[in-house]
C-alpha cells in the first residue's frame, strides 16, 4: 500500500459478489471498478496478528477474507487489496 493512500471502509452494497461472497464489483473514491483478474487470495485466522505480541484475546479477533484484484473503470487496470470481516461482512479497500 502507498504511504499517502488510506484504506477505504466500506459497508453493505459498496461491493458486489458473486452470490458466494467473492467480491466482482466496488466503488472506491466514488468510481465504479468492475475486477478483472483474483491476483491471489488468502484468509486469515481471528487474531493472531492481536495475540503474537502479548497474548491478550480482544473482542476484535476476528477471522478476514482477502483478495488482491486487478479492477478498472473504463480505462487503465489498477490493483487494488479488498479485505472482508468474516464476522461483520464489513469491507476494506486499499488502493497497492
Amino acid at each position: 500500500m502507498s504511504a499517502n493512500t488510506a484504506p477505504i471502509v466500506v459497508a453493505g452494497p459498496e461491493v458486489m459478489t458473486d452470490g458466494a461472497a467473492t467480491p466482482i464489483e466496488f466503488s472506491y473514491r466514488g468510481r465504479r471498478f468492475r475486477i478483472h483478474a483474483v491476483l491471489t487470495r488468502w484468509c486469515e485466522a481471528g487474531g493472531w496478528w492481536n495475540r503474537i505480541s502479548d497474548g491478550i484475546y480482544r473482542p476484535d479477533d476476528q477471522a478476514r477474507a482477502l483478495w488482491r484484484v486487478e479492477a478498472a473503470p473504463i480505462g487503465a487496470l489498477t490493483t487494488f487489496e479488498l479485505e472482508r470481516d468474516e464476522i461483520s461482512g464489513q469491507w476494506i479497500i486499499r488502493s497497492v
